[in-house]
């Protein structure tokens, strides 16, 4: 049942983040929570603390104007204290020039007790660092 749970909660969140209510979600990771994005570009790297994390969701919404999350697949596995969670995803968006942005990923979290510790964000680094050239991102 818990699993069940988390796994519900967890596809809420995919859709308040593609509503881009993404302070909803910042809100259930932990002060010293870790947020990473692998890849060389401008939303890759780590992010520390809450703060430094709602900075991240803010400068990804405000690149990717109406970004749209579609979980594929979630497994959980963990106690309350001690959770794991790994979700397939799809990616959309719509750049400014009007040409459709998809990707796809993989997304590996961490939680206790129902706050976020990590979330480790693995999406097709290529197809990202592309888009975000194509629209002028800083690297």
């Amino acid at each position: 049942m818990y699993r069940f749970i988390v796994s519900r909660i967890l596809r809420r969140n995919f859709a308040r983040l593609s509503r881009g209510d993404y302070d909803s979600v910042v809100r259930q990771f932990a002060e010293d929570s870790v947020l990473e994005m692998a890849g060389d570009h401008a939303l890759g790297g780590e992010r520390r603390g809450r703060a430094a994390v709602g900075d991240w969701f803010r400068e990804t919404w405000a690149t990717f104007p109406g970004l749209q999350l579609l979980p594929r697949d979630v497994v959980v596995a963990g106690p309350p204290w001690r959770t794991r969670v790994a979700t397939r995803f799809d990616v959309r968006a719509t750049l400014p020039d009007g040409t459709d942005y998809r990707n796809e990923g993989m997304q590996y979290l961490r939680l206790r007790w129902g706050r976020v510790l990590e979330d480790c964000l693995y999406e097709d680094t290529q197809r990202l660092a592309e888009a975000l050239e194509r629209i002028g991102a800083p690297a």
